[in-house]
């Protein structure tokens, strides 16, 4: 029999929570699987995100805030060891933790005593444990990413612009050497003149590039005139394209802040910058 108390979860969360504990995050993923999950979200990560790291970290703690703190689950004998009996809100706190890879978030897990159900699996030192070790498993992530990148990356050899079919747009044509076939953030900046310092964007988007990658990017010559109103048909203008490898923010493991990941693998490593004058 299964004993807890009238404010006991919804018989599906409890069935996810569960679910969740089976096996340590460390062993969840093989070492020879975790590079191809990787590439799988990777791919479909995009330039811009609709929510930062930082908000999705303020929504996630302000929910587990809402949570009644003495609201509690016990007498999950179904479950593993150590998570059978923990407060509601320790549950919420050591999760987002474990998410957001927030050693201080751990402060907020409270280990619930039990006679007869062990509760070691949500308390402070065992939150602390699984961040470290997902902290300790992205690093190894990323610096995969980065000796793949530093071995082949990708690389901007030339770009040329030129008018679109319809007689009135543009097309951007990058040209790439390479063999490390990723996601990329490509961006294009017009400069008004050669003394000018501010740079005004022509287009910025994620985009997979491969040894096989034939890019056109088309590019309205309404939304050029929208950041730059005196562009001169027939005039050239100093074009500078920029390549970032993309890694994206993490995954559903967990998600990387932007302090995370320019402590591993600095955008200033990853990015590469060609200048060309450019006849619109």
């Amino acid at each position: 029999m299964i004993f807890s108390d009238r404010r006991r979860l919804p018989a599906e969360r409890r069935r996810q929570i569960a679910s969740s504990m089976r096996v340590p995050f460390s062993r969840r993923i093989s070492s020879s699987t975790l590079p191809l999950i990787v590439a799988v979200w990777l791919v479909n990560a995009t330039a811009v995100f609709s929510a930062s790291y930082d908000e999705l970290r303020s929504a996630a703690v302000k929910s587990c805030e809402a949570i009644d703190p003495s609201a509690y689950q016990t007498g999950l004998f179904f479950n593993p060891d150590g998570y059978r009996s923990y407060y509601v809100r320790s549950e919420c706190f050591q999760r987002i933790a474990v998410e957001f890879r927030d050693l201080t978030l751990c402060a907020q897990v409270k280990q619930r005593y039990s006679l007869f159900s062990s509760s070691w699996g949500y308390s402070e030192a065992q939150c602390s444990k699984l961040v470290r070790d997902g902290i300790a498993a992205d690093e190894r992530v990323l610096l995969d990413i980065k000796q793949r990148y530093r071995q082949g990356a990708m690389q901007l050899r030339d770009f040329r612009i030129e008018r679109n079919g319809n007689g009135r747009d543009f097309d951007i044509i990058p040209v790439f050497t390479g063999n490390y076939g990723h996601g990329y953030i490509l961006r294009f900046e017009l400069f008004r003149n050669a003394a000018a310092k501010q740079a005004l964007p022509i287009h910025a988007s994620g985009y997979y590039v491969d040894g096989n990658s034939n890019l056109r990017i088309f590019v309205r010559q309404e939304d050029i005139r929208k950041r730059f109103s005196d562009l001169i048909l027939g005039r050239s203008y100093n074009v500078r394209a920029t390549v970032i490898l993309d890694i994206g923010n993490g995954g559903q493991a967990g998600k990387w802040s932007d302090t995370f990941i320019e402590r591993v693998f600095p955008e200033r490593e990853r990015s590469q910058y060609l200048d060309r004058d450019v006849r619109f």
